[in-house]
């Protein structure tokens, strides 16, 4: 019986080792973090052999340009974006030490890793978006040469909250108050319709057509980010 015992635990743990070995469907998979009032992140993974063997981690300002380390003011950030792809791999997971005074980068990349691996898992999700708060950017208005950035909150694959802000050519951001009381009416009615409508698809606003197909783009790149699979 002891013999008997003895295999079987030998196949189990063979069996949770090949488990292990193949966590991960091979492909490349790329998540996005929750964003934040000032930035978001994004991890693309390369899995090869049902492991991770590379990770590729960006970010994002709240204006959605992306950050370039050789010139961003604050080295832990750089840091954090050197170092924590080599952890994921080593780890075989989204786990890394957080680098301190790069909190935010660092929370954020091990959540989108995270999402990425979720992907990588085979498993069929049961809804279509991630909850949380996904950024995204438009394309550039003809008129005026500015864009929109837009913050969509989503809970079971619904819209519940939305912001959002026009950044300028010289990449400033527009104060509301400027737009005058059309736009900005129009501003709250695409919001309310956003919240009711299928995500990403407003029907076009009266006197606003730019606007609604300008904030449509913008959240739709929001959804594509907020994406299960």
């Amino acid at each position: 019986m002891k013999r008997l015992s003895l295999v079987f635990t030998l196949i189990l743990v063979l069996s949770l080792s090949l488990v292990a070995q193949a966590a991960y469907v091979d492909g490349t998979y790329e998540a996005w973090s929750d964003a934040s009032d000032k930035s978001i992140q994004s991890s693309k993974v390369f899995i090869e052999d049902g492991k991770i063997v590379a990770v590729i981690l960006r970010e994002y300002t709240d204006k959605h340009v992306e950050k370039d380390w050789s010139t961003y003011p604050w080295p832990q950030a750089g840091e954090a974006a050197r170092t924590l792809g080599a952890q994921f791999v080593a780890n075989q997971a989204a786990e890394a030490d957080i680098v301190t005074g790069a909190t935010g980068s660092s929370t954020g990349w091990i959540q989108a890793t995270e999402r990425a691996l979720i992907k990588a898992s085979g498993v069929e999700p049961t809804n279509k978006y991630f909850d949380g708060t996904f950024l995204g950017r438009s394309e550039t208005s003809s008129y005026g040469q500015y864009y929109k950035v837009v913050w969509v909150t989503i809970k079971d694959d619904k819209i519940v909250d939305y912001k959002v802000q026009r950044v300028l050519p010289d990449h400033t951001i527009q104060d509301p108050a400027e737009y005058g009381w059309p736009l900005e009416m129009a501003r709250d009615a695409y919001r309310e319709a956003a919240l009711e409508a299928e995500p990403g698809f407003v029907d076009v606003i009266s006197g606003a057509t730019g606007l609604t197909h300008q904030s449509n783009h913008a959240v739709r790149d929001a959804l594509d980010k907020a994406l299960t699979k």
